[in-house]
């Protein structure tokens, strides 16, 4: 085997604020051979300092400092010259690498020598770490990892300006064309700087091939300080995209196969011969991919702040839904009167107007306002005031018996404001939930006036509670409620409201505990600094001393780090048997080191240890365990089992042999790190309302591995804090205390026999393979026990990384679905998370959340209809957002669009009553259909506008059509309820393919095309011309002589697009435009005659008439081609031959009398305006084709 080529990691290092994790992630590299150089062009010694502190680097590291200052573009070259690695990569000094980065990258090198530029997928983050969505600049294009063709690509950059690829640090590549391409951008200095990484890529391009991972490996930094956000460069980015566009126009090669379309062949198929090249729609993909990032919150943020901003701003509700309120309110089974009481402790009297503003702008009305301050202010009808006194539990103990208009009162303080909908979610929740009786929800701080740090809180969480008060000091409180329970305790001081909290949760249960899961409140004293306070850490261990004595529960608190968090010894007692479960695996080693681990560091010794051999052939693992079998006694037991392949019922077979009150079972892989692991665990075990116990378990470098688990992260479940630091506090402390979870990792579980086995054990018939445990502990909830997690007992693992096998993988796949059928509801609001959160690539960060979103509502007023367009142009609006706008404009539905395929939990929390799928006949499209059919009940509506079967061949959506694509729309349709087409002659062709076929036509949004008008005879030769989009290349061919033939005597009008070949005889051409700006310029072309000319075809056959509604709402007169599209009542002049002698004739008969002519466009306007637009009457068609009869 040839040896690995050394790889040289280069660091042009200028800025030093994030240069020491730049250097971390070039150490962490996990490819050897590696360098790593850093030349230092930074005015300062930081960046020196920095490497300096090195001890004992994982890989070579060569430091060399500038003795002048030479600028990126001499540093960078510095920095490859000075490099000795084949291989190359620059990373940016606040950049950051994943440890893999250089291992995968280089592999694509090695292996394809014509390859000299690989890409990996990375995400932005801001100063903080925090990532940011994603964005068009780091999208993935490409659907698998792939080998492209360098020249194809080279096009794409002609027809867009943005750099899908990556920057610097994102691409690997081949030291030497670098060095000879590198100088000749930079020459004296005076070449590409803001562009200089794409302008390197584009030559290297031009030479070769190039290679897209679609894993992530790199971290790109953005903030206000970083190089390529200086004043000088971002000046230098307009000029820079013209000399790369000059670059592109002169250079030679191969052409791509066509416009916006790249040959790509998968990675792992390179090596065939002949390459089996596929073509991909990277434009195309582009485009929908911005429709996406644009369709959702954050994804042209600059930082953590700008992103939180915007997704709090669309949390609004929308105009229509303010119309609907009254109704809305009217449905509710009880109005709710709510009275906020102000609490003005700074005596701030500025900041308490700011609190009374936001209440007086709230859209549901307080009852009334109490206000308890000393400072100064005038009561009014709707405000009470009484001076603040220092016991002001003891006052609100006086008061709100007196509050005889009052059924609840919220809690707040002088500083906090309410969003404008806070009152009205707290009564809509209190209305529907009648067993509610205190509120805590989200909440966010004020800084300078701007709304920052958003705390995201789990639904009640018993332990979590015990470990500090998390739910916050705005509360709400039933009155009622509060009077039976004898009001605060005055004792509790700071803490007195979290105390009646929990005599509630004592007196009734924790289902009386509401969270709103959503920023109600936003505070310039908020949620750290108030857990800060030395009145709040001073009262919260007794707090919970209170609580536990009065249910009768022994125990010691004593505190870590922190003196707020809470850490509680129960006093058991009892020393229970532990049996602990322990299957061999394949590895004698990784058993033998669990096992002795396990006996030589556990510090708790009743227990029994069953050691379960199944599978193994291992002759080495079978006499070890036969001798570990004679020397055990009752300590160890090495048990047979010979039922069926299946971790579950292995389970329950051992399970039912174990002698202890708990069972543990416990991965072979498991480490002990600590000798009082066991005694943490049954700490808490042992209390009576705990059911499962779960430890912290980390990975072989010492990081977080599994502590609790997230349903719905990544998959049906999944680990959330992974990757972190074994001392990271995690958000908001969850990685320091204890607290309950859904589910916990199966590699340590410890569950009490009994409630294993009242609940049968482990589902062995549903969930024999992978989700077993998860589901247990979900069985475990439901039956009213907790699970819990604890950070005090750790272990330590090392998992085996084979993938699973096909077998394996459909078995995972079959008991998935089984999982979210089961669990669907549950598994969408996970209590011990927050639906807030990303569910993805990174836990307990905010999810860019669908920009018309926003439910807060716990009711529905109206059917919701999810729109789910092809794209956001044309087809997408004419079909799907256009008319679902209007419908909820009109208070008929409530529309959601998504420009991509919404995941299962996405669609659990909108539960839509209806699923409008356009267009979905693309690989993958039936089996996502599918996927909605099985996890929710809305109906499903196909929408087609087009006989997608048959498109004419010289129509550019004809270009690689499968083969089978009738096939794929049959699928699609068959899947669905109902088939919603534009016209009758295409759900005649389609008839065969659904029973319910519903035509509903094209219409035109009132706003703006309803008020579009357009001037006549504005030049001295009649202006005629057409408007569309780019894809009618043989439409237009069929008028092609007649404009030859009239140039003379017409100013011929071309908007969209215009054949080569029909440009000289052509006056004007107006390039494709956005849909928004469409109408307005359609309008302003001021034509005398427009012209629909449509080929002879059964695709054309099919087309709606949406070409005349759009002429007809200018006023126009049309001639058109009299194809099945253009029959009906419209008036126009129809061309029955399509000749160019029909054609001329018709055109000249209009230019002959052009004041019938303009009447008949008069005509075709009024008709349009009456029939064909998205007014009341005519919404009742499309209410018609989606919602259920």
């Amino acid at each position: 085997m040839s040896q690995a080529p050394l790889v040289s990691i280069v660091i042009p290092a200028f800025n030093p604020r994030f240069f020491s994790q730049a250097l971390e992630s070039a150490l962490a590299q996990t490819y050897q051979p590696l360098e790593i150089v850093v030349c230092d062009d930074s005015p300062g010694d930081e960046i020196q300092q920095v490497v300096q502190g090195l001890s004992e680097p994982a890989h070579p590291v060569r430091y060399l400092r500038n003795p002048q200052p030479l600028g990126l573009q001499k540093n960078l070259l510095r920095c490859v010259k000075e490099a000795r690695g084949e291989l190359i990569k620059v990373l940016c000094d606040d950049d950051r690498l994943f440890a893999p980065s250089i291992a995968l990258q280089a592999q694509v090198l090695i292996e394809h020598p014509e390859v000299n530029l690989v890409f990996a997928l990375r995400v932005f983050n801001d100063e903080g770490n925090s990532i940011l969505p994603p964005r068009i600049e780091n999208c993935r294009f490409a659907p698998l990892d792939v080998l492209l063709k360098g020249d194809d690509m080279l096009a794409i950059f002609e027809g867009t300006r943005k750099n899908f690829l990556g920057n610097f640090s994102a691409a690997l590549m081949r030291r030497a064309d670098v060095l000879e391409v590198l100088p000749a951008l930079i020459h004296k200095g005076a070449g590409f700087v803001a562009l200089l990484d794409l302008a390197l890529f584009i030559c290297l391009m031009r030479r070769g091939n190039l290679a897209a991972l679609s894993t992530v490996l790199s971290c790109e930094r953005l903030y206000q300080g970083r190089f390529s956000r200086t004043p000088q460069v971002l000046k230098a980015v307009a000029t820079e995209w013209e000399w790369l566009l000059r670059m592109l126009s002169e250079r030679s090669g191969e052409s791509a196969p066509a416009a916006g379309w790249v040959r790509y062949v998968e990675l792992a198929r390179a090596a065939e011969q002949p390459r089996p090249w596929r073509e991909l729609g990277v434009l195309h993909v582009l485009g929908n991919r911005s429709a996406v990032v644009n369709g959702r919150v954050g994804g042209e943020s600059q930082s953590y702040e700008e992103f939180y901003q915007q997704w709090l701003a669309a949390r609004c509700l929308s105009a229509a839904e303010q119309r609907l309120l009254p109704q809305r309110i009217e449905s509710w089974p009880r109005r709710v009167r709510i009275v906020p009481i102000v609490m003005d402790l700074a005596g701030d009297g500025a900041a308490l107007e700011r609190t009374l503003g936001s209440l007086a702008g709230q859209l549901y009305p307080a009852e009334t306002i109490v206000v308890l301050s000393t400072a100064a202010g005038t009561a009014g009808e709707a405000v009470l005031r009484q001076p603040l006194r220092a016991d002001w539990a003891g006052q609100l103990n006086e008061l709100i018996p007196r509050l005889d208009t009052c059924d609840w009162f919220y809690l707040l303080q002088s500083g906090d404001q309410l969003r404008d909908t806070a009152l009205l979610v707290l009564a809509e929740r209190i209305a529907n939930t009648p067993a509610m009786l205190c509120a805590y929800s989200d909440e966010g701080a004020l800084l300078d006036g701007q709304s920052t740090e958003p705390v995201f809180k789990p639904d009640f969480n018993l332990d979590l509670m015990r470990a500090y008060p998390y739910v916050g000091r705005s509360l709400a409180f039933s009155r009622e409620r509060f009077l039976s329970e004898g009001g605060f305790d005055c004792a509790r001081g700071e803490l007195a409201p979290q105390d009646l909290l929990w005599r509630l949760v004592e007196n009734v249960g924790p289902q009386t505990i509401e969270h709103i899961a959503d920023i109600q409140i936003e505070s310039e004293f908020p949620f750290a600094k108030w857990l800060s306070r030395p009145q709040v850490i001073e009262a919260s261990e007794g707090l919970v001393a209170a609580h536990l004595q009065r249910i009768g529960v022994q125990c010691r608190i004593r505190h870590d780090d922190l003196p707020l968090l809470n850490r509680i010894d129960y006093q058991h007692g009892a020393r229970p048997l532990v049996s602990i479960i322990i299957t061999c695996g394949d590895s004698l080693p990784a058993l033998q080191r669990c096992v002795e681990g396990l006996i030589e560091q556990t510090a708790y010794n009743h227990y029994e240890i069953l050691l379960v051999a199944a599978g193994s052939r291992d002759p080495d693992m079978a006499d070890w365990l036969a001798a570990m079998g004679q020397l055990g006694g009752n300590m160890l037991r090495v048990l047979p089992y010979a039922g069926p392949a299946n971790q579950a019922a292995l389970t329950n077979s051992i399970a039912a042999q174990a002698r202890g009150d708990y069972l543990l079972l416990l991965s072979h892989d498991t480490r002990i790190c600590t000798s009082d692991w066991l005694d943490e665990l049954l700490n808490q075990a042992q209390r009576p309302e705990v059911a499962v116990v779960g430890a912290r378990i980390l990975a072989t470098d010492g990081s977080i591995l599994h502590a609790g688990q997230v349903l719905g992260m990544s998959g049906p479940v999944g680990s959330p804090f992974i990757g972190e630091a074994l001392g990271a506090r995690g958000y908001m402390q969850r990685l320091q205390v204890v607290q309950n979870w859904s589910a916990v990792s199966r590699d340590c579980l410890m569950i009490r026999k009994d409630v294993f086995d009242s609940l049968g054990g482990l589902d062995e018939q549903s969930f024999g393979a992978d989700l077993g445990e998860a589901d247990l502990c979900l069985r475990v909830d439901r039956d009213g026990y907790l699970v819990v997690w604890t950070p005090h007992a750790t272990l330590m693992l090392a998992p085996a990384l084979a993938p699973p096998q096909a077998p394996e993988q459909q078995m995972q796949e079959a008991e998935q679905e089984r999982f979210y059928r089961q669990w669907l509801p549950k598994i969408a609001r996970d209590p011990a998370y927050n639906p807030a959160l990303s569910l993805g690539f990174s836990s307990f960060s905010l999810e860019p959340s669908l920009r018309n979103n926003w439910n807060p509502f716990c009711s529905r007023a109206l059917p919701l209809v999810l729109g789910l367009p092809v794209n956001s142009s044309a087809v997408g609006h004419y079909r799907v957002t256009g008319p679902l706008r209007e419908l909820e404009a009109a208070g008929r539905v409530i529309a959601r669009v998504a420009y991509e395929s919404p995941t299962t939990v996405e669609i659990e929390r909108l539960s839509p009553d209806t699923i409008v799928l356009q267009g979905r006949y693309s690989d993958g499209a039936a089996s996502d259909i599918l996927r909605m059919k099985k996890y929710s009940s809305a109906l499903r509506v196909f929408e087609l506008d087009d006989y997608v079967v048959s498109a004419p061949k010289k129509n550019s959506h004809a270009r690689n059509k499968p083969a089978n694509i009738e096939q794929m729309l049959r699928d699609g349709i068959a899947l669905c309820d109902r088939l919603v087409v534009t016209t009758q002659p295409l759900a005649d062709v389609l008839s065969d393919m659904h029973s319910d076929i519903r035509v509903v036509p094209n219409m035109l949004a009132p706003e703006p095309w309803a008020g579009l008008s357009s001037r006549r005879g504005t030049s001295s030769k009649p202006r005629v011309g057409w408007g569309g989009g780019t894809s009618h290349t043989g439409d237009l061919e069929v008028i092609a002589d007649v404009v030859r033939e009239l140039a003379s005597e017409v100013e011929w009008v071309f908007f969209g697009m215009c054949p080569d070949a029909l440009r000289p005889y052509v006056h004007e051409f107006h390039p494709a435009i956005g849909l928004q700006a469409y109408p307005l310029k359609l309008a302003s072309l001021n034509l005398d005659l427009a012209l629909a000319p449509l080929e002879f075809h059964i695709f054309n056959d099919c087309k709606s008439n949406l070409r005349l509604l759009e002429y007809g709402a200018c006023g126009y007169p049309v001639i058109c081609t009299d194809t099945e599209a253009y029959r009906g009542f419209l008036p126009c002049t129809r061309v029955r031959s399509n000749t160019t002698e029909e054609w001329l004739q018709a055109i000249r008969m209009h230019l002959s009398d052009p004041v019938a002519s303009y009447r008949m466009g008069d005509e075709l306007r009024e008709a349009v305006r009456r029939d064909f637009m998205l007014g009341p009457d005519n919404l009742q068609h499309w209410m018609w084709g989606w919602l259920a009869d």
